[in-house]
């Protein structure tokens, strides 16, 4: 028998025969051929397929900033479906060659994992991306919201398990339309026909509830570059359903028609699926490229940009030279004028600038800055409520045990505006105007309130989280990245609170060990340890709740010289290098010996350090607490610093009048859990060392260790 392609007579001639299954293989399957039209379909596609996903892979890897998420999401696309061209490629020029690919070949079973690997990556990508738009805003609040190596991990192992499962089976080989992939088979028509329809279910799903959640969530003053970013989505949500969905259906149809003998076309059914699965390699590409800030960026590339940065420019120059002929004594209609095109002027640079970063970032930062405004005031109500009757729901949820007492506040914008004793700035009733309702759970109010009151003469609260004077920092910090942990941080316009966000097993230790941590800060007036002064849950709609914890802030100054975080450890405890900034990063340990080798302090300081850090670690041992740091920030005087109070803070004036230390103990709420443990001696096998002096200790361990470190710095035996 010559090569062939494939007809019902043919599919008969397999299912039908009698002969043995090896045999089959040898007298049609091994002789079948793609169908012309199809050979064509995929020589001119793929070409033209190849050529755009390359340029546009070289493009994304050349630019940093087309890689910035959900970038890296296409580019992931871009390189299963250069894979998934060439493995096209390939089969049509050996039909083209009259040349069919054996079914046990090497090359036929290569190919089939080829074509797997590359539909599977194709569409998981897909699925990653509206993931990542709608976890990128729900998530909004953690700091540190970079997933993207988790995302391309979770896609590389999703589709191999996917291919070994199908591998196992035995589904692979060459199949009657004379492409090695997914046999035709009874089984294989049944695992195809479930596995299509719940790839269906699950895209339909996922990226149509990120849609909707996206335009759930645009802030009215986005809504114009709203509407082109979800035009972009809507296009390349749909285009991939409606392609992939025909593909799959004809192929299927194909399928069962070949395996239950139906009266159909079947050269022309996988021709028309040939022709679809072309069209998915070429439109979705293109679409990719029209996401509003990839488009924007590649633009920016080619010059297309300069003459609108060019026009923006002139009409700068032109406002500056109009706002310097008006004179003194013009009116006040001319002046007013003059006012509002120079508002237009900073609107379109806000735009510009929200145009320089992809749109759900965009989203992100305002929901961010949101998020935050309601927490601030949320917080000064709290502070507002113990001394004031106010007009918002309030639930008291009392108890025998005052460790175990929650208050509730629910209230929505109009609330926070009527119940705050100033009027709130325009910017924060504008930001949060269509925000929604908002609860607020306060901890056991009655200790932390305690503890603020013994810090009445150091700080005021209510006015470090004035919402007016804090407003520019929100703003600031809602770009902020926060620390290496993944958590938020927020430092009040005074410098003296921290807002910090932690994880629902933090919150748990705090509850846990709240009335230890109480009895022991009452009893130790001069501990170290940076106190805590709230605890808060704040529950949204359509967002994961946000737990926080209101510190106090050791630094209290920007004029900070350096920073180190000693932990007592020697295991990758150093940062600086040859050509660090040593005031831009946080310092360990070993730069501690290298740089500073001692706190050069008096001898009642030094003392009163190492004996107030000893006490304050044996508490933490007493508690199964480790990973607390002496947080030690060098700062540089100003002129008048014999003045500053020494019980303001933790401040120790240095031996180098140029200096002071503030010094504190920080990050103390981590168990000595299984993690840990995992994490301490895996990076001993890592490093072939039992004997690595890794951060994450036992308790007791940990708190000899740091005592030790502490005695070595203060030179304290």
């Amino acid at each position: 028998m010559n090569s062939t392609h494939i007809s019902l007579q043919l599919c008969q001639l397999i299912f039908k025969n009698t002969e043995s299954k090896a045999q089959i293989q040898d007298l049609y399957l091994n002789k079948i051929l793609v169908n012309k039209a199809s050979i064509w379909f995929y020589l001119i596609g793929c070409s033209i397929s190849l050529i755009l996903d390359t340029f546009l892979f070289v493009v994304f890897l050349y630019k940093n900033q087309l890689r910035q998420s959900p970038g890296d999401i296409f580019l992931g696309s871009f390189v299963f479906e250069i894979i998934m061209a060439i493995q096209w490629y390939i089969i049509a020029v050996s039909s083209y060659e009259d040349k069919p690919l054996a079914n046990n070949s090497l090359e036929c079973q290569f190919t089939a994992a080829l074509t797997l690997i590359s539909h599977l990556g194709q569409y998981f990508y897909i699925l990653a991306f509206f993931y990542f738009l709608t976890r990128q805003v729900k998530t909004s609040f953690k700091a540190k919201n970079n997933i993207q190596w988790l995302i391309h991990l979770g896609v590389i192992i999703l589709t191999l398990i996917t291919c070994v499962i199908v591998f196992s089976l035995n589904l692979t080989g060459k199949n009657v339309d004379g492409k090695c992939s997914i046999v035709t088979s009874l089984l294989a028509d049944y695992v195809i026909t479930l596995g299509y329809t719940l790839t269906i279910l699950i895209y339909i799903s996922i990226g149509g509830y990120s849609i909707y959640y996206i335009k759930k969530n645009i802030p009215n003053q986005y809504k114009e570059r709203a509407q082109k970013f979800l035009k972009f989505s809507i296009i390349y949500f749909l285009t991939y359903l409606i392609l992939i969905f025909a593909a799959q259906l004809v192929e299927l149809l194909a399928s069962l028609s070949c395996t239950y003998q139906w009266n159909m076309n079947l050269n022309a059914m996988y021709d028309t699926a040939a022709f679809f699965d072309i069209m998915i390699l070429i439109l979705l590409p293109i679409i990719r490229v029209n996401d509003p800030y990839t488009k924007r960026i590649l633009l920016k590339m080619f010059g297309y940009g300069q003459k609108q940065k060019q026009i923006i420019e002139e009409n700068e120059l032109e406002l500056s030279k109009h706002n310097s002929s008006v004179d003194q004594d013009l009116s006040l209609l001319t002046s007013g004028l003059s006012q509002i095109r120079q508002s237009e002027l900073i609107i379109n640079r806000e735009k510009s600038q929200t145009d320089d970063n992809p749109f759900v970032s965009v989203l992100q930062n305002k929901k961010r800055g949101q998020i935050m405004c309601k927490m601030i005031a949320g917080l000064q109500i709290d502070q507002y409520s113990k001394y004031n009757s106010l007009e918002i729901e309030i639930i008291n949820q009392k108890s025998d045990n005052i460790y175990e007492e929650r208050k509730i506040y629910k209230f929505i914008n109009d609330q926070i505006i009527t119940t705050m004793p100033y009027n709130l700035c325009q910017d924060f009733v504008s930001l949060v105007e269509d925000f929604p309702q908002i609860k607020v759970v306060s901890y056991t109010p009655i200790i932390f309130h305690a503890i603020m009151n013994r810090e009445k003469e150091k700080l005021n609260i209510y006015e470090s989280l004035d919402i007016n004077n804090n407003f520019e920092k929100i703003t600031n910090a809602s770009k902020n990245e926060g620390g290496k942990s993944g958590q938020f941080f927020f430092y009040s316009q005074d410098n003296q609170l921290i807002i910090k966000t932690v994880t629902q097993q933090e919150l748990k230790i705090i509850l846990t060990m709240l009335k230890n941590y109480f009895q022991y800060i009452l009893s130790n007036p001069n501990t170290l340890i940076a106190k805590i002064y709230g605890v808060y849950t704040f529950e949204q709609e359509n967002q994961k709740n946000i737990n926080i914890i209101v510190m106090r802030n050791i630094a209290q100054t920007s004029n900070t010289f350096r920073i180190y975080d000693l932990k007592g450890s020697s295991y990758d405890r150093e940062v600086a290098k040859k050509d660090t900034n040593l005031q831009k990063v946080v310092l360990k340990d070993l730069d501690f010996l290298n740089i500073e080798k001692y706190l050069y302090i008096s001898s009642e300081d030094a003392s009163f350090i190492a004996e107030n850090a000893i006490k304050d670690s044996n508490f933490f041992k007493s508690q199964g607490l480790i990973d607390y740091s002496l947080i030690v920030f060098k700062i540089l005087n100003e002129q008048n610093a014999n003045l500053i109070p020494k019980k303001k803070a933790n401040i120790y004036m240095c031996d180098d009048i140029r200096y002071r230390y503030h010094i504190g103990i920080i990050d103390y709420l981590q168990e000595y859990n299984v993690q840990k443990q995992f994490e301490k001696y895996t990076k001993k096998i890592i490093k072939l060392n039992q004997n690595l002096d890794t951060s994450s200790q036992d308790p007791k361990i940990y708190a000899n260790r740091f005592q030790q470190f502490i005695r070595r710095i203060t030179k304290i035996e």
